[in-house]
C-alpha cells in the first residue's frame, strides 16, 4: 500500500500525427543493407491528436480519479499550444505548471504502425527545450511523487538532478531517451528511482547498457516494472521471489485499433491505483486496464475508462 496524495508528472506535450501502413516493415528492410536504408511507405489512414508522455499520463489518471486535482503536470507548449491549456482545463489536470513559449512550435510526434502493430516514429521537441519552474521545497517528500517521463533533454535531466538532490520519491521512465542519454545520466536515474518502468526492450537496453541485473537493481531498492504488451505486466521487487516475478496477464479486446499512448495509458493506470491507495498487484491491473481501453481507440485521449 503506498501512501501518496500527489502526483507530479513531467514529460512531453505534444501533437500526434499518427499514421497506418497496411502491411509489414520487415517486408520493406534488407537485412544485409540495414547501412543503407532509403525506403517510402504509403500509409492508408492519418489523423492528428493531442499526445506527448506528459499528456497521456495524466489524461488517464485523471480518468480514473474523477477529475480529482491531484495531477499537476509539469511541461511546456508553444505559441499553437492553446488546444492543450483548453484540454487540460476540461480534465481537470492542474496546469499552473505549463508554460508557454510566444516563439517556438509546440513538440509534435510523427508515427507510422503497420499491420504486427511495429511503430516507427519521428520526434520535434520545439517547446519542451523550455524548462518549467517548479519549488521543489513545495513537494512533500513522505506524500508526493514524480514522474519523469520521456522529454527534451534539458527539462528530462533537470528533473532528475533535481529530484535526486532534493531526495524526492521519483518513477523513472525514460523510454525514448535512451537513444541519447548517457550512461552515467541513466545509471544515476535508474540506482536512485523509486520505480523503473519500461517495456522489454526498454529494460533489456538499460540492464545491458549498465551491465546490471534486475536482482541487483530490486536489492538496491528499485521497483522495477516491465510492460509486455498484450501479454500484460511483470513487478519485481524485495518482497517478491527473485526468480518468479509478479506477472498479472494484460485483458483481451474485442480489436486492438491503434497501440499509440497504451504504454502511457498503462503508467496512468498505475499511478491512479497508487494514488487511491491500492495494493500493488490491484495497481498492476488497474495499468493493464487502461492499456486495454487505449488500444481500443485511435489516438492517446480518446479513450475512457467504463
Amino acid at each position: 500500500m503506498s501512501n501518496y496524495k500527489n502526483v507530479f508528472v513531467t514529460g512531453s506535450i505534444a501533437y500526434d500525427t499518427i499514421m497506418n501502413f497496411p502491411n509489414k516493415f520487415q517486408e520493406y528492410f534488407h537485412p544485409e543493407k540495414l547501412h543503407q536504408i532509403n525506403v517510402s511507405f504509403v500509409v492508408n489512414k492519418l489523423e492528428r491528436q493531442l499526445g506527448g508522455t506528459g499528456t497521456n499520463i495524466s489524461y488517464n489518471i485523471s480518468k480514473i480519479l474523477n477529475n480529482k486535482l491531484q495531477i499537476k503536470l509539469l511541461g511546456s507548449v508553444g505559441k499553437d499550444g492553446k488546444d492543450f491549456i483548453n484540454f487540460f482545463k476540461k480534465n481537470k489536470i492542474d496546469a499552473s505548471g505549463v508554460i508557454v513559449d510566444k516563439k517556438l512550435y509546440t513538440s509534435a510526434g510523427s508515427v507510422i504502425t503497420d499491420l504486427k502493430n511495429n511503430q516507427i516514429w519521428g520526434f520535434y521537441y520545439g517547446a519542451s527545450e523550455k524548462i518549467p519552474y517548479i519549488n521543489f521545497k513545495n513537494i512533500n517528500k513522505e506524500t508526493d511523487l514524480l514522474v519523469i517521463s520521456a522529454n527534451h533533454k534539458n527539462s528530462f535531466l533537470y528533473f532528475q538532478n533535481e529530484v535526486i538532490k532534493n531526495k524526492i520519491s521519483y518513477l523513472y521512465d525514460p523510454g525514448m531517451t535512451l537513444t541519447w542519454i548517457k550512461d552515467k545520466d541513466l545509471k544515476r536515474g535508474v540506482m536512485n528511482c523509486k520505480y523503473l518502468v519500461g517495456n522489454d526492450y526498454e529494460i533489456a537496453m538499460i540492464t545491458k547498457r549498465l551491465n546490471v541485473s534486475i536482482n541487483r537493481l530490486i536489492d538496491t531498492g528499485v521497483k522495477v516494472i516491465t510492460t509486455l504488451g498484450e501479454g500484460g505486466v511483470q513487478y519485481y521487487d524485495v518482497g517478491a521471489k527473485r526468480a518468479s516475478p509478479l506477472l498479472i496477464k494484460g485483458y483481451r479486446v474485442k480489436k486492438m485499433v491503434d497501440p499509440t499512448g497504451a504504454g502511457d495509458a498503462w503508467r496512468g493506470g498505475f499511478l491512479a491505483g497508487l494514488l487511491m491507495n491500492y495494493s500493488m498487484k490491484n495497481c498492476l491491473k488497474l495499468g493493464n486496464v487502461m492499456a486495454s481501453f487505449a488500444i481500443e481507440k485511435y489516438g492517446t485521449v480518446n479513450h475512457k475508462p467504463t
